[in-house]
C-alpha cells in the first residue's frame, strides 16, 4: 500500500487518478487499522497546488469501515487560497456534515483568499472546519507548506502509512513516513501484563501494559505504562508518543509543531476498542 511511485503520480489530475486512495482496500482483517495520508505540493501557472488525502480502514467486531478524503488546494503566488476542490467521492465519520456536498462549498467560504500558511493558527480546532478527518488533512498540508517554504523549495512531497495488529497480549503498530525522499520507521510494541479494562464507550479505562518502541530498527524507549482510568491511560501513552514525535522531529530536522505525522494520532487508535478488541482478555470497567 505503500506508494512507492508517488513523485510520478498526478495527484493534481482529476478525479480517476485519485483511485489509490478511493479504491484501495486492505482485506486482511488481522490489520485493525489502517491509516495512510499524504501530500504533494508543485508550482503551477497562477501559483502553486497542493493535494492531501488521508484515508483510514477499520476492521473490528466483524465490520469494515472506510473514511477516504482527497482534497486539492490552489494558492496564488502570495501563498493565498484561491480555490478549494473535493474529491466528490470523500465522505467522512459523521455523516451528513461530513459529506462532500456540505464541506465543498463551506470550504470554499472559510478558506478562499486566506493564507494556506496560517490556516492552523485561524482554525485552531476541527470545530470550525466541521470535519476532524478534513481538519486533520488540511493541517497537515499547511504543514508541510510551511516546512517547504523554511527548505525554500517549491514543490516536494511526503506520505504516510500506520497499520495496527492485535497480538494475543496486546497490540504492535508500525508507521512509516517518507518526507522528501527520507524515511523514518517506528514500530511500537504493547504487551499487557493485565487484560486491557474498556469503559462503556469502549475506550480504555485501564491499563497495565510494556511498550517498547524501536525507532529505524533501533531500541528507542523501553516503558511500564499503567493508568487506572481513561485520562491517566490516554496520559501515559500520550507521553511516551511525545518522545516518538519529538525523536521524529529531529530525524527530519523539522522545526516548531508539525502535524503532518499521525504520531500524535496514535494515541486516540490505541486507546480505542478496536486496537485491543482481539486482546487474549478484554474487562469490562467495574
Amino acid at each position: 500500500m505503500t506508494l512507492d511511485h508517488l513523485p510520478d503520480l498526478d495527484a493534481f489530475a482529476a478525479p480517476y487518478d485519485h483511485d489509490f486512495v478511493f479504491k484501495a482496500h486492505n482485506p486482511d482483517k488481522k490489520t485493525h487499522i489502517t491509516r495512510y495520508r499524504g501530500t504533494v505540493c508543485r508550482p503551477s501557472q497562477r501559483g502553486y497546488l497542493i493535494a492531501a488525502w488521508q484515508k483510514s480502514i477499520y476492521h473490528f467486531g466483524g465490520l469494515t469501515r472506510e473514511v477516504p478524503l482527497f482534497v486539492t488546494v490552489a494558492l496564488d503566488v502570495n501563498g493565498n487560497v484561491t480555490d478549494l476542490t473535493l474529491d466528490e467521492r470523500c465522505y467522512g465519520s459523521q455523516g451528513k456534515r461530513c459529506d462532500f456536498g456540505c464541506l465543498q462549498g463551506y470550504m470554499q467560504k472559510q478558506l478562499t483568499g486566506k493564507p494556506f500558511s496560517s490556516l492552523t493558527a485561524v482554525y485552531p480546532n476541527a470545530t470550525a472546519i466541521r470535519c476532524l478527518h478534513l481538519f486533520e488533512i488540511l493541517g497537515g498540508a499547511a504543514s508541510f507548506w510551511n516546512h517547504l517554504q523554511e527548505q525554500e523549495c517549491t514543490s516536494g512531497y511526503e506520505q504516510e502509512l500506520v497499520t495496527i495488529r492485535p497480538t494475543p497480549d496486546g497490540l504492535t503498530a508500525v508507521d512509516e513516513h517518507e518526507v522528501l525522499g527520507e524515511t523514518t520507521r517506528m514500530l511500537f510494541v504493547l504487551h499487557h501484563n493485565t487484560p486491557p479494562v474498556l469503559n462503556e464507550e469502549n475506550l480504555t479505562a485501564g491499563l497495565n501494559a510494556d511498550a517498547e518502541v524501536f525507532y529505524n530498527s533501533q531500541v528507542a524507549f523501553r516503558e511500564t505504562l499503567q493508568g487506572d482510568s481513561f485520562e491517566t491511560a490516554y496520559a501515559q501513552l500520550n507521553r511516551l508518543l511525545s518522545k516518538c514525535y519529538h525523536l521524529e522531529k529531529k530525524r527530519f530536522g523539522f522545526r516548531g509543531r508539525i502535524r503532518f505525522t499521525n504520531c500524535p494520532s496514535l494515541v486516540g487508535l490505541f486507546c480505542s476498542r478496536s486496537a485491543t478488541a482481539s486482546c487474549t482478555e478484554v474487562c469490562p470497567a467495574r
